[in-house]
């Protein structure tokens, strides 16, 4: 169907709270759309409060992610999009709140420029309400022609309610990592710009993000699981560094190399706090062969090689790294 958006919502035990989502949705100016919610395995009201939806606008649609996915946002964002029909797909939080023009104006923009495959909008946080709305939840950088560079260190990042997305640039492509515990939507994102997506930014705030409680992609700092995949995603980063598809120049290669190691050496080193030594040995071994391809002094290697050892058999040792958070 022409300009039909497919809004793909996983959740987990939000009857709550996603209502009031659902409720933005259905005051969209742009009335095409379907609504995918892919629930987790709630054990909570969700499937009945759903329903009652289902049974007012038949553009929702309730599902239950299939038994052999893993548990998880990634499975139930992935199931969604099978499911969906839209020429256009938006995954959005099941707590999220969106402006009444989110849709259309989005819409807007890719139909009239055609070279863009994703578009963006600012948005805010909030609370309890959205009229309390006051804080800032935007990168740093939007408009840049160093996207893939401002998005390896932080400065440029996409929230995935976001993003509005062309069907046929997403079509057969590896979406969301489902082996991922976490820092996936990241990941998500750095493939899209590795393959070439082309985005833009609009500087309206059009969707409201609520803080203050659970997600379903939260996880803590000391999970372990969270943590390797945090290791895992910027291991996929140097991959690419590494990779002949990488265009960027050798100076700004270098420097980016540099920075992943830091993040990585960061991420063995929480590890190995809670881990014991035979289930950190694997990671050890990665960043050694990552500092095989880092160019960087002798003096540096030596500091890092001893830094990473003592962290391995010690849980010490940090503070020898010389790698540091380069300003790039």
């Amino acid at each position: 169907m022409n300009n039909l958006v497919s809004i793909i919502i996983p959740t987990y035990n939000r009857a709550y709270l996603i209502g009031e989502t659902l409720e933005s949705i259905i005051v969209q100016s742009h009335e095409n759309w379907e609504c995918i919610i892919v629930d987790d395995g709630s054990t909570d009201n969700t499937a009945s409060l759903i329903s009652n939806y289902i049974k007012k606008d038949n553009r929702f649609q309730y599902h239950q992610r299939p038994l052999d996915r893993k548990k998880g946002a990634n499975a139930c964002r992935n199931y969604g999009f099978e499911l969906s029909k839209g020429e256009y797909l938006k995954w959005f939080d099941s707590d999220d709140i969106m402006h009444p023009n989110f849709l259309e104006k989005q819409v807007q923009v890719l139909e009239q420029k055609q070279e863009f495959d994703f578009c963006n909008s600012l948005s805010k946080k909030f609370t309890k309400s959205v009229f309390d709305a006051n804080e800032n939840f935007n990168p740093e950088i939007i408009f840049d022609e160093n996207s893939i560079c401002n998005f390896i260190i932080g400065k440029l990042f996409f929230l995935t309610p976001s993003s509005l997305w062309r069907r046929k640039f997403l079509q057969d492509k590896l979406l969301f990592d489902e082996t991922l515990y976490n820092a996936h939507e990241t990941d998500f994102n750095f493939r899209r710009l590795i393959e070439g997506a082309k985005f833009c930014y609009l500087e309206d705030v059009l969707f409201y993000v609520r803080r203050g409680h659970s997600s379903i992609d939260s996880e803590s700092i000391n999970n372990p699981f969270s943590l390797q995949s945090q290791f895992d995603y910027f291991q996929k980063i140097f991959d690419y560094l590494n990779s002949e598809n990488n265009f960027l120049d050798d100076v700004k290669t270098l420097q980016l190399k540099k920075y992943v190691m830091y993040r990585l050496i960061h991420f063995f080193y929480q590890l190995r706090l809670i881990l014991g030594y035979k289930e950190c040995i694997n990671n050890f071994k990665i960043i050694l062969k990552n500092l095989l391809s880092l160019k960087t002094s002798i003096f540096s290697l030596v500091r890092i090689l001893m830094g990473i050892i003592i962290i391995l058999f010690f849980k010490k040792g940090y503070n020898l790294i010389s790698i540091k958070k380069y300003d790039i």
